[in-house]
């Protein structure tokens, strides 16, 4: 028995659909298909197949005929073109969609609409992308309500003492009210409260602006038993104990202005807002911890504690009304310094880690 030249022909076509195909099976179920890449390459592979499989066709469709010069134009065109128009019907598909996505949400981002998330794709290049700017959206969405509140609470803040500090003093100018110490200690301390607010403004914008000096050999065990007793008289009026745990011969290179404010700011932190008995200070060569035994932050603030303006009580009293100034200016000098500044549950408390790079 003969086997024709033809059915040699289309068995070899089967076989090369069949080896093509099998090949697309493998790299869909090792799930390299998410790539943009492996999927470029097979359908460049799926192209050259195409192409060959029709070469093949046509030379065997045409063995025993004649054709004309127009007709085998036409073949070698299809033969040139189809295999890339293949391909590139499928790949504009691949990245039209996703970039069709991104414009869209551009377009709502334009508008303030911060809902807006890109979806998943499937496609891993454009999904780590998406997931991203996804990040970048919720950051900047968090970034526009600080902005929004910090008009609201620095006009509450500034209001406040000053709405205190107008009543008293237009009650004495009108005779309603004699000029006493009490009043004059309560005008007092809204003028100071107001101070206090400026200074916090003040300080920020500063700790924005890359200091000068040079950073030097600061032996920190001295340091810091300089520092606390600078606050020993607000410590003891709060019943905050302090304990160092740090080698004597300790040295750290850094900034002194800067470290000084930096540590300033954490214990303000914690004779306001921490509710402490103790407050203790660990370090070596590479970390700065500050730890006290507080009520401590909820877990879902921790991570916003170095953002500007915010504040984990949203109440506006006078034992823990500011702006919430403290921590983004103690984040500002460390990484003026290099450093990495980060927030953990202390059990019971709140710990501030300083990494010392």
């Amino acid at each position: 028995m003969i086997i024709s030249p033809r059915v040699v022909s289309v068995f070899f076509v089967l076989l090369l659909l069949a080896l093509g195909g099998a090949t697309l099976l493998f790299v869909f179920y090792k799930k390299l298909y998410s790539r943009l890449s492996v999927r470029i390459a097979v359908l460049i592979l799926a192209s050259g197949l195409i192409t060959l499989i029709m070469a093949v066709v046509f030379d065997e469709l045409n063995r025993d005929t004649e054709l004309s010069r127009w007709l085998r134009l036409l073949q070698i065109s299809l033969l040139i073109l189809g295999g890339p128009a293949v391909l590139g019907t499928l790949a504009a598909l691949f990245v039209r969609r996703p970039l069709q996505q991104f414009n869209n949400t551009m377009t709502a981002l334009e508008k303030s609409d911060y809902k807006a998330q890109l979806q998943p794709t499937g496609i891993q290049e454009f999904d780590e992308v998406f997931a991203k700017f996804n990040s970048l959206i919720r950051r900047l969405h968090r970034e526009e309500r600080l902005r929004k509140d910090l008009v609201s609470d620095t006009s509450h803040e500034l209001n406040t003492p000053l709405t205190i500090m107008i009543g008293q003093l237009t009650a004495m100018q009108e005779g309603k009210h004699t000029m006493t110490k009490e009043r004059v200690s309560i005008v007092k301390e809204q003028a100071e409260r107001l101070s206090e607010l400026v200074q916090q403004l003040d300080a920020y914008t500063k700790a924005r602006i890359p200091d000068a000096g040079e950073p030097e050999d600061i032996q920190l065990r001295q340091f810091c038993q300089q520092l606390l007793k600078q606050f020993g008289t607000e410590l003891k009026q709060q019943g905050i104990r302090t304990e160092l745990h740090m080698a004597d011969e300790l040295i750290i290179r850094a900034n002194h202005n800067a470290l000084q404010k930096i540590l300033a700011n954490l214990i303000q932190n914690t004779l306001r807002y921490s509710e402490a008995t103790e407050l203790t200070i660990t370090a070596t060569p590479h970390q700065l911890m500050f730890s006290d035994n507080g009520k401590g932050v909820p877990a879902e603030s921790l991570p916003y504690l170095f953002e500007r303006f915010y504040r984990v009580d949203k109440s506006r009293n006078r034992t823990t009304g500011g702006l919430g100034l403290g921590l983004a200016i103690v984040k500002e000098l460390a990484e003026q310094q290099g450093w990495e500044v980060h927030a953990r549950p202390a059990q019971p408390g709140v710990s501030f880690v300083l990494i010392l790079n």
